[in-house]
């Protein structure tokens, strides 16, 4: 009979320091039931009030291009692909791995509109039939979006990559 109270209190116990455990998980952050909350543990993008921090930021990307081919009318390359962003408040510049001029090694200029993050930068060849004056893309911070736009002599605006990014850690993992 003894056996069996030891047995049933260490049974209680063990069910409270779980539940404890649990309990203290989820007011954490660690672990979240709710997928539609935005706790920080949960969403890659959440920086402190939505801004860049002084540090690099860095972004996967998963897009789909729409390639113009021979000229703007012609039917466009669709595809999905992955490319890097890469954002630096501290030098004010940002770059992403890309089909045009905004690269790591010949960045664009960076500005915040709320908590987009936008870089741009001036171009001068030409594609498609068109002479390109201004590559730039945007980074929503708030919610990932990506959009690349290239601007033309003439004034016209085209969306040519459009995609959701989030952030990531390069290695050491810390």
């Amino acid at each position: 009979m003894n056996h069996l109270k030891v047995i049933f209190s260490t049974a209680v116990v063990t069910v409270f320091l779980a539940l404890g455990i649990l309990w203290l998980t989820v007011e954490l952050g660690l672990l979240n039931f709710n997928p539609d909350s935005s706790s920080a543990a949960v969403d890659p993008l959440a920086m402190e009030n939505k801004s860049l921090s002084k540090k690099n930021a860095n972004f996967i990307c998963e897009v789909t291009v729409s390639m113009p081919q021979r000229n703007l009318t012609s039917e466009p390359k669709v595809y999905s692909d992955f490319l890097v962003v890469g954002l630096d408040q501290l030098a004010k510049s940002g770059w992403y791995q890309g089909e045009f001029s905004i690269s790591e090694s010949r960045k664009g200029a960076l500005r915040m509109d709320g908590t987009k993050a936008i870089v741009s930068r001036p171009a001068m060849f030409e594609r498609f039939g068109q002479m390109i004056t201004q590559e730039e893309f945007s980074l929503d911070l708030s919610d990932g979006m990506f959009v690349q736009t290239l601007t033309f002599r003439d004034g016209a605006r085209r969306h040519v990559i459009k995609g959701v990014c989030a952030k990531y850690a390069k290695a050491p993992f810390h």
